[in-house]
Parts: C-alpha cells; structure tokens; sequence
C-alpha cells in the first residue's frame, strides 16, 4: 500500500491505495508498470470525476509512445479498479 495525495472535487487528501485484484490483472498483462499508475495519480494531466466514487485520471507516458494511460480510482476508498492505455484520449489530445 502505498501514500499518494488526491486531488477530487478541489480538496487535497494524503491517502493510502492499493490495486484491486482486477487492476494488478489488467496491469500485468497490458504491461503497465506501478510507477507509471503511480505518476498518473500524482501528477495527472487530466481528472474527470464520473462520482463521489469514480475518478479517471489520465497521464502521458513518454517511455511508452505517449501514449495516454487511464486510472480508474475510488477516490473514497483508495482503490485503484484498473489501468489501461486509452486510445481514445490519445486522439483527443493526453498531455
């Protein structure tokens, strides 16, 4: 488990996280690394919040193509449900 700070609906929290067992799958083989979920959390390019327990953070990983990588967190809970290299956000411009 690991201490991140969020930023969801314009406060700040020190908060712990950790992987559902669905995100450790989909990591593993879609091959994204746990410093670049990391990254993502900590210094996203682009939040949407969907709810109060649904947050997609997204981020720019230059070591992989830039291409755009998608954080789907519980902001309440600390979990992180999945990760992924989203295609879409790309084409619409992940910086």
């Amino acid at each position: 488990m690991d201490l991140i700070f969020i930023k969801f609906y314009g406060i700040i929290k020190l908060m712990k996280h950790k992987l559902s067992k669905h995100a450790i799958d989909v990591m593993s083989s879609r091959n994204v690394k746990k410093e670049w979920v990391n990254l993502t959390i900590k210094n996203p390019s682009l939040v949407k919040k969907i709810s109060t327990i649904e947050a997609h953070y997204f981020s720019k990983i230059e070591e992989n193509e830039n291409r755009c990588l998608k954080v789907v967190i519980n902001p309440t809970t600390g979990i992180i449900v999945t990760a992924y290299f989203d295609r879409n956000m790309r084409k619409k411009g992940c910086k």
